[in-house]
Parts: C-alpha cells; structure tokens; sequence
C-alpha cells in the first residue's frame, strides 16, 4: 500500500495533524487509574497503584503531533478498560480511531476539546459535526462512518463526565442536548412494543442501503458462489499449501466463520464420529473454539475432511509449526498455525492464557491475528489464478463460503425432500448454520427464485427494446 492509499485508508490526509493511534502488543494496566480533586486548586490529581498481572494484547494509545500521549484520550480508555467486562482489542481499536480523528480535527483546528462557549455554533462539538457533514457531502466519508463517529465522540463526553474524569459541570448539557426519542418497532415473532432512547442533538443520519437481491444478510452482505465458480474456486485452490486448503474446504463443507475454522484444536479431531463417519464437533462457550458472540451450535465434519486433517496434523511442517508456537506441540494447540507458529486468529483462550502468563524474560510482542493472511490469500493468490483464465470472475470473501454452503444445503434438502416440505428443509439448515432467527435461513430459501426472476425481467425487457436502440453493437454484428 503507497502512502498516498494509506493516508487515505486513516483518514489523516483530512486534517493538517500527525497525531497517530500506537499499539501496545502486551499492555499490563496499572491496578487502579481514579482521578480526584484536589482541594487546593481546580486541577485533578491521578492516582497510581502497583501493576497487577492483567496483560491486554494490542491495546491502542493516543499520540499528539508533538510526542506527547493524549492525556483525556488514553485515560478514557483505561477508564473503559476497566468498566468493561471482556476484552476485544478489536472493539477499543475501534473506538481509539474513533477519538483519533477527533483528536487530528482539534489539532486542526487549534481548539482544546473543552472549547464550549455559549454560542453553540462555535463549540468544538458542533464544529466537528459540520466538518464530518462536510467530508460525507464532498464524498470522502461515508455517511454511516459520519454517523457512527459523533455518536462515539458525544459518548466520550458523556462518560468521561460521568466517571468523574473531568467536572461534569464543565460540559454536561453543553457540550451537546440529550433527546429523547420514542419508536415503535416489530419484534422478529410479529409483535409490537414501543422503545425509549436517548439520543442527542447532534447525530447525522446515515440512510439505509438499497437492497440487494444478489446478496443475503447473514452476519454481512454475503454472496453465495454459483457451483461453476466454487469449482473454479476450488481448481485454483489446489497450487495452495495445505493447511489454506483444509481452511477453506472446512467453510465450505460445513458452513463455520473464519474464527471457528482457525481456532479448531488438534484434540478435537479426537472425537468419534457418528453412523454416516461423520464429526459432530460442539463449537462456541466452553469449547475452546469460537464463535460469533459464543453461539453454541454443533458442527458436522464430512469424515473424508476429518481424515484429511488428521493426516495433516501428523506432517513433519505441522509439528515443525506447533514447535514455535505459543503452546507448543502439543494437543491444545491449533490445528493451523502459519510458518512462524502463529494463528491466522488468535482465539479468546489465548488471550486469556497469555494475560496469565509470566515469562521468565520480557517476551516478544505477539500481534493479535484476525485471519488478514486468509483474505490476502484470496485477492493475492486464488482471484488472479481464476481471472487468468477468466478475467470476469466476480471477487468474494472467506465469508461468503458459508452462505456458498447454506445455498448448498438447503439445494440438497429441497431435492431431497421436496419443495412441499421446504419447512423441514429450512429448519434444518438453521440448525445446521446456527441461525437465531428463521428469517435468515429463509433468505437462502428466496435468494435463487428471486435472482432468476430477476435476471429473467431484465433480459425479456431489454430484448424487447433494444430493436429500437441505436448502439454500436449492432453495427458492428
């Protein structure tokens, strides 16, 4: 990535600030950060107690242009830190680009994030609003990321007022005015019930995008693959290295997210398989295997699959991987790890085993994984072998290979039993995906019909009309 794409990818090219967001790989808090006034004068002390054995990988602090860390910033995240009940460095980095680029907006500006006179249209609160508005207007910010900033910011005014970081006098209804609003919404069982909700005077809308009938919304806007493209997908798949291989066979084959496929264990391959030779492989809280928000769901490995990854994990580059790891060869050990005995994601359970942890030295900074290496695996290596024989082959994602085999499985039930007993046939594929709610599984039920329907309007329409059209083509027939 040049410069040029990655100033823009962090938004930096919009403010005149070079105040960046810094990862600390293994960040041991102090045991308790409060702050309290001291009674002779207006200034608020910090006060430090000893460290405690807590780690926290990849935790983000704040940086000025100057050097110096921002002092409001990084304690709210700390503050935040301790109020929260789990860990993801996933969610504080999110909220620390949040407060980044508040923070590059008041270098910008020369403003301090107290600046809050009585005319509201010179407060720095008001201020940024209208400079997001006007990066959403001039297309350099999208609405919703607009939308989802000033919501972050107006919540770090109100937190840090609310744990006593800074005089709540100094900002509460100033800063911005709390709204409450009334809505009645439908429940997913057809009810109704009315919802009150605080807001503020400051949000920005964030329209709703138009609805796309080649997708379906499950966890993501995912794109089922045709069977002609899993087949070119899966021919370009065989010049991978094998432990790519058994990664993607396993979404498409059972239908598990990314974070379940790289957090499976050797010892689960232990478990016995059911009368088909199948493996029943409990996924989700207690496991040791994650899930989307812990869900508890059993996956059904195809006992060739399971046979292939047992192999696998008895090779020589296996346990040459394992060797290097964190927990060594050993059967607590993933079951794909990259060269440098790394995880393509790193599980809850490490986190939590490394938190534990006391080395004898200081260790090595272990960046949290998040499956990066299998998304560059596909626009780096799998799309250009397809388009270099098919230079139309639309992208897609490692996500999209569990709605792949949610079409597939309710195409195979349906043939099975019969479009008279689709019920049954989406009940089991909702336990099968681990679905919540029937109304996502019955989206694979609507996608086909309503993709062919539409494809056949579109193609009855133009051929009607396009005798009338004059267009270069049909000179050139």
């Amino acid at each position: 990535m040049s410069p040029i794409q990655k100033s823009l990818k962090t938004g930096q090219d919009r403010y005149h600030s070079n105040a960046r967001r810094v990862i600390i790989g293994e960040y041991r808090p102090l045991e308790n950060i409060s702050s309290h006034s001291n009674p002779s004068n207006d200034e608020r002390e910090l006060t430090l107690t000893p460290y405690t054995d807590a780690c926290y990988p990849d935790f983000p602090v704040l940086i000025q242009s100057n050097g110096e860390p921002w002092e409001i910033g990084n304690l709210y995240l700390t503050n935040k830190l301790e109020r929260s009940p789990n860990y993801e460095s996933r969610t504080f980095k999110g909220i620390a680009d949040h407060l980044l680029d508040y923070l590059r907006f008041l270098e910008d500006e020369k403003l301090d994030y107290l600046h809050l006179p009585k005319n509201d249209r010179l407060k720095v609160t008001y201020r940024f609003r209208q400079r997001l508005l006007s990066l959403v207007i001039s297309a350099n910010l999208s609405a919703s990321t607009a939308s989802a900033r000033i919501n972050a910011i107006i919540k770090f005014y109100k937190e840090i007022a609310s744990w006593g970081l800074i005089d709540k006098q100094k900002i509460d209804n100033i800063a911005f005015l709390p709204v409450k609003k009334h809505l009645r919404t439908t429940t997913s069982y057809g009810g109704e019930r009315n919802l009150n909700i605080e807001s503020h005077n400051l949000t920005i809308p964030a329209t709703r995008k138009q609805h796309n009938s080649e997708i379906i919304k499950d966890g993501g806007s995912l794109r089922p693959l045709t069977i002609d493209q899993q087949q070119l997908m899966l021919h370009a798949l065989l010049d991978s290295s094998r432990e790519y291989q058994l990664m993607f066979y396993l979404a498409l084959f059972t239908g598990a997210r990314l974070q379940t496929v790289c957090t499976i264990r050797l010892k689960h391959l232990d478990g016995t398989v059911d009368s088909h030779g199948d493996l029943r492989l409990p996924v989700g809280f207690g496991t040791l295997v994650d899930t989307k928000h812990n869900k508890q769901i059993t996956l059904i490995i195809p006992g060739w699959l399971v046979e292939d990854m047992r192999i696998y994990s008895r090779c020589q580059e296996a346990q040459k991987r394992r060797g290097r790891s964190f927990y060594g060869d050993t059967h607590e050990n993933y079951l794909f790890l990259s060269k440098n005995g790394l995880p393509y994601y790193t599980s809850k359970k490490e986190i939590l085993d490394r938190s534990n942890h006391k080395p004898q030295k200081t260790p090595k900074s272990v960046k949290l994984q998040d499956g990066a290496a299998l998304r560059t695996h596909i626009k780096q290596i799998i799309l250009p072998k397809i388009r270099s024989t098919h230079s139309n082959f639309q992208s897609f994602t490692f996500h999209d290979l569990r709605a792949t085999f949610g079409m597939n499985l309710l195409e195979s039930q349906i043939k099975l039993l019969g479009e008279h007993l689709a019920t049954e046939c989406i009940d089991y594929v909702q336990q099968r995906m681990g679905h919540t709610n029937k109304t996502t599984t019955i989206q694979y039920l609507n996608y086909k019909s309503r993709l062919n329907w539409k494809n056949r309007i579109q193609h009855e329409f133009e051929e009607s009309l396009f005798k009338h059209i004059n267009t270069s083509s049909k000179k050139g027939a």
